[in-house]
């Protein structure tokens, strides 16, 4: 075997074993439900229940610890996956104004999210505020 044909036989074997290690570690929809949910009690922890003032802080932080499911359910609510084998892209909307009254809804904006799912890791690429 010349030592070209073998450059490029071994080149293959490594792209073959990284296609093949990428499509094996695409992370699947739940694992993505897990990751969003977490960042957006995280988010709601340090964002919103600290604008809340120090007497409803605590009870604020409370209530998304103790919720941390119904957000995991909204989020798998309103979103979409787009599996390309090596990847996914996950779409997420969220419109918090549809869960409440017409009267505290009209005030709260609405999230856009776009994120990558790739090596069993998430980048969140896009976040638009509508």
């Amino acid at each position: 075997m010349t030592p070209l044909k073998l450059t490029a036989s071994l080149l293959g074997l490594v792209l073959l074993g990284l296609a093949a290690a990428t499509a094996i570690t695409n992370p699947d929809q739940t694992a993505y439900e897990e990751f969003a949910a977490q960042k957006l009690g995280e988010y709601l922890q340090e964002d919103t229940c600290s604008k809340a003032g120090i007497a409803l802080q605590a009870p604020c932080n409370s209530l998304v610890k103790s919720n941390q499911s119904q957000i995991q359910n909204l989020v798998s609510a309103n979103t979409q996956r787009q599996n390309f084998l090596f990847l996914s892209i996950y779409k997420t909307d969220l419109v918090p104004g549809e869960l409440l009254p017409d009267f505290l809804g009209d005030s709260l904006p609405s999230y856009h999210f776009e994120t990558a799912g790739v090596l069993s890791n998430f980048h969140v690429y896009k976040v638009e505020k509508q």
